[in-house]
């Protein structure tokens, strides 16, 4: 009876992530690849531990160095669990890009009703930008760097701006070009690229502290309109809701360490540390949230032709 359960159970999910044409040992690969890279990275570390490589590189600044955890500024790695918790956005990367790929191979992927299945782009832009944070967060944290400062900050735009693509889509799905309806899509994407070039060339004259709340804001308004004015029926909220919950969880532990609240400096356990983990948690949610769900194109095209004609005979 459990097995049947659980098999009931996983082919009601895979149903749910449009995940039919997806086998197991899809992910092999992947998790190959994050467990021999995982490996080679403390190898690396045990042998040159000891070694100040980052001693030539200019250091980072605003709040760099004002993290909880103690700076090691003497070893390879300046904050050992600040850096190592980025594993988790290259987990989930690897996840996101396996998915992209294996919907890119599909044959009848046009004929889903999964954004993400039908355009794979979403998914490997997701997947490349999560893998763009875990590099930069990672060698930020590892060196204290102005370099990977600069990759770290403009990660965390990287992932905002694909969210708040995607918000954009699904509200936006199709555009009126000579007389017939265009997907949205590649336009979308093209402004995700845009958006994160002039972030990394203009980052130096954008105050974090501005426009980053300014986009997260955009992301939840687009999340509340899609769900208030356009549907609350095609996706399988408790996902948006999981990642919602992670991410504040995870906002909330930030300031903690931030401000010293709960803080000690040589554990092992350390907020920020937990920050990155959660955000990669909220990330994964977010991604099966979109994945979950399905935007009826034909009946958004109709309802956009009904309100022409409307304008036009009016």
């Amino acid at each position: 009876m459990m097995k049947i359960q659980v098999r009931i159970k996983w082919q009601l999910l895979r149903t749910r992530l449009y995940l039919q044409h997806l086998k197991p040992r899809a992910f092999v690969l992947p998790l190959s690849v994050f467990l021999l890279a995982t490996l080679a990275l403390v190898s690396y570390y045990d042998l040159f531990r000891f070694t100040d490589f980052w001693q030539p590189w200019s250091p980072a600044g605003g709040n760099a160095f004002h993290f909880c955890e103690s700076n090691h500024m003497d070893q390879l790695i300046r904050q050992p669990s600040n850096t190592w918790s980025n594993l988790g956005y290259f987990l989930v990367a690897l996840f996101m890009l396996t998915m992209g790929v294996n919907d890119l191979k599909q044959s009848g992927r046009k004929a889903s009703d999964n954004f993400l299945v039908r355009y794979p782009v979403f998914s490997i832009l997701f997947g490349l930008y999560a893998m763009y944070l875990f590099i930069g967060s990672f060698l930020f944290h590892a060196s204290l760097s102005s370099y990977f400062q600069k990759m770290d900050q403009t990660g965390v735009y990287s992932i905002a701006i694909i969210v708040l693509a995607f918000n954009l889509y699904k509200i936006f799905p199709v555009f009126r070009f000579k007389g017939t309806w265009k997907s949205t899509h590649t336009l979308m994407a093209i402004t995700t690229l845009v958006l994160n070039y002039v972030i990394f060339e203009k980052l130096q004259l954008i105050n974090i502290n501005i426009l980053f709340p300014v986009i997260m804001a955009l992301v939840f308004l687009t999340s509340c309109y899609y769900l208030l004015f356009v549907s609350n029926e095609h996706y399988f909220t408790n996902y948006l809701w999981a990642a919602l919950s992670a991410l504040m969880l995870a906002s909330v532990i930030w300031i903690l360490d931030r401000t010293n609240v709960a803080c000690n400096p040589n554990s092992i356990l350390q907020g920020h540390a937990l920050w990155h983990l959660l955000t990669a948690v909220s990330i994964l949610f977010i991604y099966l949230y979109y994945r979950s769900g399905t935007v009826p194109i034909a009946e958004t095209i109709a309802l956009k032709e009904e309100r022409r004609r409307a304008r036009h005979s009016s």
